[in-house]
């Protein structure tokens, strides 16, 4: 399924931007580098679900990808989860940390979910999470934990629509 693309672009008069370039790629391996490192790198990105009432529900989350879903990893029952459950469109926000003008954003659909406790497959949920603990905190396994047995979930989202906004600072 390809991925509709656009970049958002500065023409040179200020207060004005317009959608530059229009394309498509068929993964997110496909991305250029300079936006896909915001999914690689330790960005805290913003998940935006929808709430049973309609309204957008927005959460800072640890973010990954397998070159084609973006991963999202939580504890089953929170409200991410339910939404998530209940409406599988998403959208999810990147942002350089150290330069607010380069940005990406992306719309998709929930396409899978496992959690920790299926037998064939669990295992994913549990090495996402710990492999997240590793790069966004630098340490194994994932410390933060319920002690009274948190399930984790793993959605693997597809991206249908991806925007991106400035260069990276070039340095």
């Amino acid at each position: 399924m390809a991925i509709q693309t656009a970049d958002v672009i500065m023409p040179g008069n200020e207060n004005a931007f317009e959608t530059g370039r229009r394309g498509q790629i068929s993964s997110i391996a496909e991305l250029d580098e300079s936006y896909r490192w915001l999914l690689e790198k330790n960005v805290t990105a913003t998940l935006a679900t929808i709430k049973r009432n309609g309204l957008p529900q927005l959460t800072p989350i640890w973010v990954a990808h397998d070159g084609v879903n973006i991963l999202v990893n939580t504890k089953k029952g929170r409200l991410k989860d339910r939404n998530m459950r209940a409406r599988a469109d998403v959208a999810i926000l990147c942002v350089n940390p150290t330069n607010p003008y380069h940005w990406m954003a992306i719309n998709g659909k929930v396409v899978e979910m496992i959690e920790e406790t299926d037998p064939a497959r669990g295992r994913e949920a549990t090495d996402n999470v710990n492999e997240l603990a590793r790069r966004y905190i630098d340490t194994t396994p994932y410390p933060l934990r319920d002690p009274k047995g948190e399930v984790r979930v793993l959605f693997k989202v597809r991206p249908t629509y991806v925007m991106t906004f400035g260069p990276p600072p070039t340095s």
